[in-house]
């Protein structure tokens, strides 16, 4: 019985090795394509972004391990550094994230003073009254009520500190949840929340 086993477990390993060989000789455009693609999922995630979400995109196309992605990354990574790029893939929170080079935290910083001063759209007034009286409130919350994605609206919002971060929900994939802040009240003039629910 033993016997047997012992020879399975030499076939598996035989077929992994197969397969990492056969990575190795991806071709360049393939292997351009993967990278523009892992960097297209975290310039458009504003949250670290998990290995295992990237690989579950990733598998639509190109199925790969995760000792190929994350090599992959980490050809990015270097990439970024060597194109002096105003910004870096970082790990934090167990995932993956685009952050800007803190030599441009100056001008970051303008940015959102002015951006503070600009006239809300429709949108992110839409997504501010939905975390306003349903606060705290999820991203796929806030998304079920309008029927649209708000991931760039909250980070507007959130540039702004018109909303803020409370904590993660206890949920699978304990999502944000978002709520607002004492910007909110200074922009709108309300003395405190419960000023807001008296006039709904």
């Amino acid at each position: 019985m033993s016997t047997e086993i012992n020879l399975f477990e030499d076939q598996i390993e035989i077929t992994d090795n197969e397969f990492e060989v056969n990575l190795e000789e991806i071709d360049e455009k393939v292997r351009q394509h993967v990278k523009n693609v892992i960097e297209a999922l975290l310039f458009s995630y504003s949250e670290p972004l998990s290995l295992q979400k990237i690989r579950e995109v990733l598998d639509t196309f190109c199925a790969l391990p995760p000792k190929q992605i994350r090599q992959m990354m980490e050809e990015l990574q270097q990439h970024f550094i060597s194109q002096k790029r105003a910004y870096r893939l970082e790990e934090i929170a167990q995932g993956y994230v685009l952050r800007t080079h803190e030599d441009y935290a100056h001008y970051i910083k303008i940015l959102h003073q002015q951006k503070r001063q600009d006239k809300l759209s429709p949108a992110a007034t839409e997504v501010l009254a939905i975390v306003a009286y349903k606060q705290p409130v999820t991203r796929p919350q806030i998304d079920a009520i309008r029927g649209v994605d708000s991931s760039g609206t909250l980070m507007q919002l959130l540039e702004r500190q018109l909303i803020e971060h409370q904590g993660k929900l206890d949920a699978p994939g304990r999502p944000s949840l978002y709520g607002t802040t004492k910007e909110f009240l200074k922009h709108f003039g309300f003395k405190d929340i419960e000023s807001l629910k008296k006039i709904s």
